[in-house]
């Protein structure tokens, strides 16, 4: 009995000598990234591409009805119009497609970083836990 008492006392006194000689580490200042308003320009390009998805198809379709009227006489206007509908719609999906494509090249945002509760708040929780 007296020599497990004598190496349960040592495991003890070993692992206090451990935890005195861990450095204290301070809790970690809460840090916040530097906010970036990009609000402002995420609505520029949003306004940008909306123009060019309004005016670009009209400037395709008549460009397109007029070269064909122009070029090809003999054409009737049923071709022409579908020749003119199909090169505006191939635009609008082109410049869906740069929006697109934009947005997948856009940097994410920096990760928030976690918050730490305040220590004196902590003791209170385990108190309360203790009680229960």
């Amino acid at each position: 009995m007296g020599k497990k008492n004598r190496k349960q006392q040592a495991e003890v006194v070993a692992s206090a000598a451990i935890d005195d000689s861990a450095p204290e580490v301070d809790a970690p200042v809460e840090q916040y990234p530097p906010e970036e308003d990009t609000s402002t320009e995420v609505f520029l390009w949003l306004l940008a591409y909306s123009v060019l998805m309004f005016t670009l198809p009209f400037l395709g379709f008549y460009g397109v009805r007029s070269w064909l009227q122009e070029s090809f006489p003999h054409l009737d206007l049923f071709t022409v119009n579908c020749w003119s509908v199909l090169t505006a719609v191939l635009v609008v999906n082109l410049v869906v497609a740069m929006y697109v494509l934009k947005a997948f090249r856009e940097k994410p945002p920096p990760p928030l970083q976690p918050v730490q509760q305040d220590e004196e708040e902590e003791p209170e929780a385990v108190e309360d836990k203790k009680e229960q």
